[in-house]
C-alpha cells in the first residue's frame, strides 16, 4: 500500500540522517583527538625543551597520538632498569604535561641486539626491555595523575630496531623507551 511505501521511505530517510550524524560524530571525535594530541605535544615540547635540545628526547605527533622517545643513554645505566634522576624528571614532566585526563599510555622498551652478560639481573634483552618499560610506567604512576588502568608496559627487546645494530651509534638509537599517548 501507499502508506507502507511512504513509511518505508521515511525510515530510509531517517536511517540516512542517522548515518550522516554518526559520520559527523566520528569526524568530531577524530578532530577532538587530534586537537588533544596537538596540545599535549606542544606542552611537552615546551616542558622538555632542554632534553630535546640535548638529543635525549623526541616528541612526535601522528594520528591523534603523541610519541615521546627517550634514549636509554639518559634514562638508564648500562644493563639496568633503574631510571636515572634525569629520567625521573623527564617522566614527571610527561605525566604532568602530556597525558591529560583521558590519554591512554603504552610504554615500549627496546634494546640493541648485544647479548647481556651471563649472571646479570636479566635473562635477555626481552627481559631488560620489559623491566625498563615497567620502571617507566611505575614512575609515571608516581606522579599521581595517570590511573594505572590507563597504562601498560610492553617489551619489544631487540625486535624493532630503528637503526643498524652494526655500529655503536646505531645500537645507541635502538636502546630506547617509546611512550605512546593515545587520545
Amino acid at each position: 500500500s501507499t502508506y507502507l511505501l511512504n513509511f518505508k521511505n521515511k525510515i530510509k530517510k531517517y536511517e540516512y540522517n542517522i548515518s550522516e550524524l554518526l559520520f559527523d560524530l566520528d569526524d568530531n571525535e577524530k578532530f577532538a583527538r587530534e586537537a588533544s594530541a596537538n596540545q599535549a605535544a606542544d606542552e611537552l615540547e615546551i616542558a622538555l625543551k632542554n632534553e630535546i635540545d640535548k638529543g635525549l628526547v623526541s616528541v612526535e605527533r601522528k594520528d591523534g597520538k603523541v610519541f615521546v622517545t627517550v634514549g636509554s643513554g639518559g634514562a638508564f645505566s648500562s644493563g639496568s632498569a633503574e631510571l636515572t634522576s634525569q629520567a625521573r624528571q623527564i617522566m614527571a614532566k610527561i605525566a604532568d604535561k602530556g597525558v591529560g585526563e583521558s590519554g591512554m599510555v603504552t610504554v615500549s622498551g627496546h634494546t640493541d641486539n648485544v647479548p647481556l652478560m651471563f649472571g646479570g639481573n636479566f635473562r635477555d634483552n626481552w627481559d631488560l626491555a620489559a623491566a625498563r618499560a615497567s620502571s617507566v610506567v611505575q614512575e609515571l604512576e608516581k606522579a599521581g595523575n595517570i590511573g594505572t588502568d590507563r597504562m601498560k608496559a610492553v617489551s619489544f627487546g631487540e625486535s624493532k630496531p630503528i637503526d643498524t645494530n652494526d655500529t655503536a651509534a646505531g645500537r645507541e638509537k635502538n636502546r630506547r623507551i617509546e611512550i605512546e599517548i593515545n587520545f
